[in-house]
């Protein structure tokens, strides 16, 4: 089993904690910007410490602007525009639509398509997914599609 650990890991001494459990990829979210910037040293530090394959990069976006700390903080700045300067300290992201998560309401497949040309890394798609077609949609793109809402609520069609 693929296991991916994520929350709250915002130093490079959890990473490595984390790190320790063995999981395929660790999720680092907030912790990738500082100030409304790159946090290019704790990029670094993180990456000197955890090999870039099993880090995998949580870009939540709301109104095309990059959210951290729970969403509640936006960032003037938007996933397509950082991606590439972020790859060399990841082996993939997953991307959330937050203006749709958990609302069944239809994955933005457009968005998905930009952030697809933005990068050539993995991509997990999240964010409102409720059909199989859907998830179809995205695998075409070359994403992996992390479905919640329709599942939990038994409703993916």
């Amino acid at each position: 089993m693929k296991v991916r650990i994520g929350g709250g890991i915002r130093s490079v001494a959890r990473a490595q904690k984390t790190a320790n459990w063995k999981p395929n990829q660790i999720i680092i979210g907030s912790a990738v910007f500082k100030e409304g910037k790159i946090a290019t040293k704790f990029l670094r530090a993180l990456t000197a410490k955890i090999n870039p394959k099993q880090i995998v990069i949580a870009l939540d976006t709301a109104k095309s602007q990059v959210t951290i700390h729970g969403w509640q903080e936006s960032l003037k700045l938007s996933a397509e525009d950082v991606m590439p300067q972020l790859e060399p300290y990841c082996s993939a992201f997953l991307c959330t639509d937050v203006d749709r998560e958990g609302t069944m309401t239809g994955a933005n497949l457009k968005w998905f398509r930009q952030l697809r040309r933005a990068t050539t890394h993995p991509i997990i798609a999240a964010g409102g997914i409720k059909t199989r077609r859907e998830v179809q949609a995205l695998a075409e793109l070359g994403m992996d599609a992390a479905v919640g809402m329709a599942m939990y609520k038994n409703r993916l069609r």
